[in-house]
């Protein structure tokens, strides 16, 4: 299990290992270097890399600390290692300082640039760089907290500089964080190292969930340095990723002998004219999840042509209230919003079903735009489905406020409405107001129409199989992304019918936990 944390939950729990359980400072740098030394060993095997010839930066930060202790691995391994140091040594912990000592003992080659070398900083670093295989950063690890400013802004360009420049043979990684990129929020501190891979430690960092933040860290690799669980647990709040371990945890085991009635009852209200397409994804990706009976409740004018399409479902006007009442009595989950129009009548429908029903409810698209968040009361039972450009309306708040922090924003939300969120988009947020999971499944290819359809689908799909309603979306948007990922490594496109099609197979695989 990978958890998410930022930065200060993470110098925290340094903090905690060094002064309540014992564990010297220098033992937890020298494991975080032998454990990022492992890892290049292991990409140069898998011919990502190559490190005959290397080139550290390091900082006067416990970063830098690690950047020396890794210099002696690869020295005392045969690799031909030089260093350049930033920054005052006399700030430098005893961790650090001892580090930097020893390898000055050793044929390392060690510049040391300041302030006062900063008309000639670009030229040594673009000289050193030149003959190198690997640049490994070790200047600003995850406490930074400032703009970065003066002769580092340069350094920082310069080494980007000198990755371009050699880009053909030359790679560059970082270790624990890109230095310039806020661990916490992924913003940048006025620059940042554009890095190939990154290697982080013990934990994934929440900056490096931000959209645009892979343009920095590149490939991400979280390697243990030895922190013990009672060092985890009650320092701060973490995160949790959706991950095929988590889904082989919580996938329940479907009995031989079931039927139909075991498997889920559930109602869909969705399309309307001109958004047939909505009615129909989000109806079939249900039963395709494995939901025992269907029914897409619709308007009267699309009733016709949905009875046609959806040969394995059922369909009733929305306007036969006797038929549409029944159905949600004897119904275990409902969903509303795909393509279901915005009227005046909907948007009272969706409130009696709100006020009504205890029942699990998954709203999307229509329905989150029909919805009074004053009026919503506690214990609504349900799931919200936003894009973050709906979840933007939503909360009030621009798309780049939201991006500053999704996962704190989030949970807040559906903390105050008692609601399952899922905030969708890469990296999809889940949370309940007290649990967040990230979700890692899904491509770029899934960016386009219906996608969102075909998840609300599975996830009532889910709840109608009696997943509470945090277990069906997680299921659900790692069922959804791993869908669109086969799909799109097939044909380098997804669209929600071919995703849908192929739900029974992948949720074969994801039964099958061998």
């Amino acid at each position: 299990m990978t958890l998410i944390c930022d930065g200060e939950i993470t110098k925290n729990i340094d903090r905690y290992c060094i002064e309540n359980i014992g564990i010297p400072e220098i033992i937890l740098m020298e494991n975080a270097a032998k454990s990022a030394v492992d890892r290049i060993k292991q990409l140069s095997e898998d011919g990502k890399l190559s490190f005959d010839r290397l080139l550290f930066f390091c900082g006067a930060g416990n970063n830098g600390g690690d950047g020396f202790a890794m210099a002696r691995h690869f020295k005392n391994m045969g690799v031909d290692v030089d260093v350049i140091v930033f920054g005052d040594i006399k700030k430098m912990s005893p961790a650090t300082r001892t580090n930097l000592e020893i390898i000055s003992n050793m044929d390392i080659y060690l510049e040391f640039l300041t302030e006062e070398n900063i008309f000639e900083l670009n030229d040594k670093i673009i000289e050193l760089s030149k003959d190198k295989d690997l640049l490994i950063d070790c200047v600003f690890g995850v406490g930074l907290n400032r703009e970065i400013d003066g002769y580092l802004r340069t350094a920082i360009s310069s080494i980007n500089e000198a990755r371009d420049m050699y880009s053909s043979k030359l790679r560059l990684v970082s270790i624990d964080c890109p230095s310039g990129l806020n661990s916490t929020n992924g913003s940048i501190m006025g620059t940042s190292i554009v890095s190939d891979f990154t290697v982080t430690f013990e934990f994934f960092k929440k900056g490096f969930l931000r959209y645009g933040a892979e343009k920095y860290t590149g490939e991400i690799f979280v390697e243990k340095i030895g922190v013990p669980e009672n060092a985890v647990f009650d320092k701060g709040e973490y995160a949790e990723f959706i991950d095929r371990e988590y889904i082989h945890d919580n996938l329940k085991s479907i009995e031989s002998y079931v039927h139909k009635g075991d498997m889920g009852k559930v109602c869909v209200f969705a399309g309307s004219t001109g958004f047939t397409g909505a009615g129909f994804i989000s109806t079939r990706a249900c039963s395709r999840t494995g939901t025992g009976l269907t029914t897409l409740i619709c308007d009267e004018n699309i009733q016709a042509i949905m009875s046609e399409k959806l040969d394995e479902e059922m369909t009733c006007n929305i306007n036969e209230w006797e038929k549409v009442s029944s159905l949600l009595e004897k119904s275990d989950a409902i969903a509303f919003g795909p393509g279901v129009g915005i009227t005046e009548h909907k948007q009272k429908l969706l409130d009696f079903l709100i006020d009504k029903y205890d029942k699990p409810k998954v709203i999307d698209a229509d329905g989150l735009k029909m919805i009074d968040f004053n009026w919503l009361h506690k214990k609504s039972n349900t799931i919200f489905t936003p894009h973050i450009g709906e979840f933007s309306q939503m909360v009030n708040l621009s798309v780049e406020e939201i991006e500053s922090d999704r996962m704190a924003i989030s949970k807040n939300f559906a903390k105050e409405h008692d609601v399952v969120l899922v905030l969708k988009g890469k990296n999809t947020i889940v949370t309940d107001g007290d649990r967040v999971m990230v979700n890692t499944t899904g491509n770029r290819g899934m960016a386009n129409g219906g996608m969102g359809d075909a998840l609300t689908g599975i996830i009532l799909s889910l709840c109608g199989q009696g997943y509470d309603n945090f277990t069906a979306a997680c299921i659900g948007v790692y069922l959804h992304g791993l869908c669109g990922d086969v799909v799109f490594e097939k044909n380098n496109t997804v669209n929600a019918t071919k995703l849908i099609k192929i739900i029974p197979n992948i949720m074969k695989i994801l039964y099958n936990k061998n």
